[in-house]
């Protein structure tokens, strides 16, 4: 019971963020989070304003949320519970930098980036890259 409350929880977390927010495309993200990818290399020492500042917070607010709640189901559907393999990730340990880094060399093998939702896509590529099993 208290695995189906907790499913329930989060599907209905995911479907209100998906409807009441605004659509995020998967090209946003990607140039977001190259810019944070692209900052962190070079030690910090590129300036930046305060706009790409806000916007690479948005790609390390997505990739922690995403990544803490793809774990979360991971670990439930190691319970037998059935969940999609696609909405979990093994990311145990992984690093948000990582998953940074796996997005932006992965987007780009995408046709059309702007039609793709970024949570949708960003959940596709972390499935596939640290299949939960």
């Amino acid at each position: 019971m208290k695995i189906r409350i907790i499913i329930l929880f989060f599907s209905s977390y995911l479907l209100t963020c998906s409807i009441f927010s605004q659509e995020f495309s998967a090209l946003d993200l990607y140039k977001n989070c190259k810019n944070y990818k692209d900052w962190i290399e070079s030690n910090f020492e590129e300036p930046i304003n305060s706009q790409v500042l806000f916007n690479m917070g948005k790609c390390q607010g997505i990739m922690e949320t995403t990544g803490k709640i793809m774990l979360t189901l991971c670990k439930e559907r190691q319970r037998n519970v059935n969940i999609n393999k696609n909405l979990s990730a093994n990311l145990d340990g992984i690093r948000t930098i990582s998953l940074v880094k796996e997005y932006v060399m992965r987007a780009p093998s995408f046709d059309s980036l702007q039609n793709y939702n970024a949570q949708e896509l960003l959940a596709l590529i972390l499935s596939q890259r640290w299949p939960c099993r």
